[in-house]
């Protein structure tokens, strides 16, 4: 995984109303629209399902992934 995807998905998640924050370990916090589910996606994955495993998190609080 690169970080270029990473940078889509946060892009698409503040789409969605999630607020993404950058962390001083260049990690992404990001905090669902209901205030619950907070998901951590490193800025640079090193494992191959990194990723999907963080979308997999982030629907189960609304978020919709549109590709794939």
């Amino acid at each position: 995984m690169s970080s270029k995807e990473v940078r889509e998905l946060v892009d698409e998640a503040r789409r969605q109303q999630w607020r993404c924050e950058l962390t001083a370990k260049g990690h992404w916090m990001c905090l669902a629209p209901d205030g619950i589910g907070a998901v951590v996606i490193s800025g640079t994955p090193g494992d191959k399902r990194a990723l999907k495993n963080a979308i997999s998190r982030m629907k189960r609080h609304g978020f919709v992934w549109p590709r794939r």
